[in-house]
């Protein structure tokens, strides 16, 4: 028994002092498709949008799925709608700036973020909307906030700690909770490639 209470607190000191952020990986491999490639459903969305700019299609890979993304602008602001690889959309996010979130969410956030890195660096902000495809269709159409939406904010910061710095992507609720952390990798180029 003395030696477990010893082996639990001996785990639970290491954790306690350890700087480094624990999270999950990330990797995403964006690729460029043809509107003739995209799912369907989800050109027949987009389209519905009668966007006078023009929309990019990504096939988005990363560790264990495949998606499928529309990138615009609308209103000035850059919009990003994933859909999966059948096409049901997924989520909404727009690109906004850090300073334009609650004061209280923020805070929130600057304290989860000061945790995990001794010093940080916001690179990007944006606003994430899930919830079915009428009440998502309806938020893109008017820009007007809807209660049947579930929001989020999708930040991503270069955090460095007494290690090295590595680039995360945290997604934190309407509140400012953690949701989850992701550091984020780069494709290995330990090969030539021609």
């Amino acid at each position: 028994m003395v030696k477990y209470i010893i082996v639990t607190l001996s785990f639970l000191i290491i954790v306690s002092y350890s700087n480094d952020i624990l999270a999950q990986e990330k990797y995403e491999k964006e690729s460029r498709i043809k509107q003739s490639d995209v799912p369907p459903n989800a050109f027949k969305f987009i389209d519905s949008l009668s966007l006078k700019n023009k929309v990019k299609w990504y096939l988005e890979e990363g560790i264990e799925r495949k998606s499928v993304e529309a990138k615009f602008i609308r209103n000035g602001k850059r919009h990003s709608v994933e859909f999966d690889t059948l096409g049901t959309i997924e989520d909404v996010e727009i690109e906004m700036e850090w300073e334009d979130i609650q004061a209280s969410t923020k805070n929130s956030i600057s304290t989860s973020l000061k945790e995990d890195c001794e010093k940080y660096k916001i690179i990007k902000t944006q606003i994430q909307y899930t919830g079915n495809q009428s009440s998502l269709l309806l938020k893109l159409l008017s820009g007007q906030p809807t209660e049947i939406l579930t929001v989020k904010y999708e930040i991503k910061v270069r955090c460095r700690s007494k290690k090295n710095t590595d680039l995360f992507e945290y997604l934190f609720t309407d509140k400012g909770q953690l949701i989850l952390a992701s550091r984020i990798l780069f494709k290995s180029s330990n090969h030539l490639e021609y």
